[in-house]
């Protein structure tokens, strides 16, 4: 072999050497890439399984169960029952196509209705709208189920995948009408309202409260700061995770628990507030019966009412419209809202405003059945008999002489009386919990503004009997009896007595609020009590129908006309007070369309006090 092809050979080794560690190093480079590109993919993985993780999520809102509400003896007026609802898991009762599995619910709630005797009333739409908004969240077909529903529910859902019945509580009311338009009601919360809306994907909606106490203590009013609940409680929540389609198919961590609200113990004696619905049906009208020394109110009736075991699980349209269009309105709330001219219960203030201005209670008026102020003629209710005669202060109030009181207003004037007026706390609120009225306060700015004219000596004399423009709620007319009793003193009124844990351990407790004093002294207020008492006990008396054997019954009558000249009618009324076992109670009792004071309230009253105080246990608080 020559020397140049040697030389050719040892070339061609050469370049296959090069060759094969080129492509070495390019099988490294490839093979390094590969393996970057692995280690890339589980990263980029893992990631969109954490994201996909967290999407699909879910935060599921859980309400919290209400508190209780009692009377002061411990009577149950707002409760929470079982509730049974029948239910549809629509994870459950998929179908291979979402219409078909619409139409197998439909068909599934349709012979669930004709199991239990209800009428079917879930719609295509229904049913799509919660497939879109909320499909890992069972839907609720039918609610509030009777046992023997449930039991004849039970044996079609035996068959049927994806059907249950769900436990849950609901508001229950167990005394049906009492203290209804006190008590209040609740509804389901709007979420699209709610505070709390953004931090859950699935919102449960709370039982709030919409008036009376359920509303004023739906949180402890002023104090929300404090860390203390009221009725309404703290919700729970809960974590699931739902496949792409929303389904909810797994728990991730255990629920938290709610925490429920607290119990709220009113200041009503129930059998009080018991005897005083009995004894007001039929009328229209209004009682309240307050502690003469701290201002609770231990009963507060209003009729006629309305039943709130009708308001659960849901006021239904019907009912609500029915009581609306009802001419006897069971919806007004009279003892707290009502505004009514209070007529002669008024002349006690009349009188100490004329013993403030020096008047001697023997000085004597001559009532011959009317008074003449100007072309008008105000008669007296002895008007028939020729008058009264010679009355004094005293007598004025037994007898309930017009014309007594007014001949002292036209001589002393108006500025006096509306001074005890204002001080016995009528014309503004007195600060019970809940809604109420404020009334009429006389005034000349009030009659230029409503009546375009000032104030006259015919305003003072009506006013001084309880007419014209003057308006009293029972609440404030029983508050000023109550101080009438006890010295002068003019309480804040007080429903709620206190709120407890379900252990009875005290969390708030209301304490007496003084709002004023009468303006009279501890000797006028004496010979007001005795003259009261003479209208009880006096054979001539006006409310001498409202005596009661066993008891000391100070009392005064009252019959405002009300309306206009040719449909005129009485608005009649009777306030008393009592003591029995160093107890000191006052009563105020209106009655719309009655006869008068002395015939048709004084005996309500009388009753009222005899079976509260003397046919049972003495009223009084009891604790948990």
């Amino acid at each position: 072999m020559s020397r140049r092809v040697q030389e050719d050979h040892r070339l061609v080794d050469a370049c296959r050497i090069r060759i094969c560690v080129l492509g070495g190093f390019l099988l490294i480079g490839f093979a390094a890439l590969l393996i970057a590109l692995f280690l890339q993919q589980i990263r980029l993985n893992q990631e969109s399984d954490d994201r996909i993780l967290r999407q699909s999520i879910r935060r599921i809102r859980i309400p919290a169960m209400r508190g209780k509400i009692f009377t002061r003896d411990l009577m149950v007026l707002a409760d929470n029952r079982l509730k049974r609802d029948l239910v549809f898991y629509p994870e459950e009762m998929r179908q291979r196509r979402r219409k078909r599995s619409i139409d197998h619910m439909l068909e599934a709630e349709r012979k669930l209705a004709a199991a239990i005797g209800r009428p079917s009333g879930l719609t295509r739409a229904q049913l799509i709208r919660h497939l879109n908004n909320r499909p890992g969240l069972p839907l609720t077909v039918f609610e509030d189920l009777t046992p023997q529903e449930a039991a004849r529910a039970a044996e079609v859902m035996r068959k049927l995948r994806g059907a249950d019945l769900q436990l849950g509580s609901v508001r229950d009311y167990p005394r049906g009408t009492m203290a209804s338009w006190l008590i209040g009601y609740t509804r389901s919360d709007d979420p699209r309202a709610a505070d709390d809306r953004g931090e859950f994907f699935y919102y449960l909606p709370d039982q709030v409260g919409r008036s009376g106490i359920e509303k004023a203590f739906d949180t402890l009013p002023g104090d929300e700061d404090s860390g203390v609940l009221g009725l309404r409680g703290k919700p729970g929540y809960s974590l699931a995770q739902v496949d792409y389609l929303g389904y909810i198919h797994q728990n991730l961590i255990e629920k938290i628990e709610p925490i429920h609200g607290n119990n709220v113990v009113l200041t009503l004696d129930s059998r009080a507030q018991t005897i005083g619905e009995e004894l007001l049906r039929g009328y229209r009208g209004a009682l309240v019966a307050v502690d003469a020394d701290n201002g609770d109110v231990l009963a507060a009736v209003s009729r006629p009412g309305y039943d709130l075991r009708r308001f659960v699980p849901r006021l239904s349209p019907e009912y609500y419209r029915a009581l609306k269009a009802d001419p006897e309105g069971p919806l007004r709330d009279r003892a707290f809202r009502g505004s009514y001219t209070p007529g002669s219960i008024v002349k006690p203030l009349s009188a100490l405003a004329y013993l403030n201005c020096g008047v001697h209670p023997g000085e004597q008026v001559l009532c011959d059945g009317g008074v003449a102020i100007g072309n008008a003629v105000i008669r007296c209710a002895a008007y028939r008999r020729g008058g009264h005669g010679a009355v004094d202060m005293p007598h004025a109030i037994i007898w309930s002489c017009n014309c007594y009181v007014i001949e002292m207003a036209l001589k002393e004037g108006f500025p006096p009386l509306a001074k005890v007026l204002d001080s016995a706390g009528f014309g503004r609120k007195t600060g019970v919990e809940v809604p109420e009225s404020v009334g009429v306060f006389p005034s000349d700015d009030f009659k230029r503004k409503h009546y375009k004219s000032r104030w006259n000596r015919y305003d003072t004399g009506l006013l001084s009997m309880g007419q014209g423009i003057i308006s009293v709620t029972p609440l404030q007319a029983a508050l000023y009896c109550a101080a009438l009793s006890n010295g002068g003193i003019l309480w804040r009124p007080h429903v709620v007595d206190r709120v407890v844990d379900s252990s009875g351990t005290t969390l708030f407790q209301r304490t007496p609020e003084t709002a004023g004093h009468l303006a009279a002294s501890a000797a006028s207020l004496a010979l007001i009590r005795d003259a009261m008492q003479g209208v009880v006990e006096s054979p001539t008396g006006s409310g001498r129908n409202g005596r009661v054997d066993g008891l000391i019954v100070c009392g005064k009558t009252g019959t405002a006309e009300v309306g206009a000249k040719n449909a005129l009618r009485k608005n009649t009324w009777f306030i008393a007070h009592t003591q029995y076992k160093k107890r000191r109670v006052a009563v105020a009792l209106i009655v719309e369309d009655g006869h008068s004071g002395g015939t048709t309230c004084a005996p309500v009253v009388a009753e009222f006090l005899r079976r509260w105080l003397l046919e049972g246990p003495q009223p009084g608080p009891v604790y948990l």
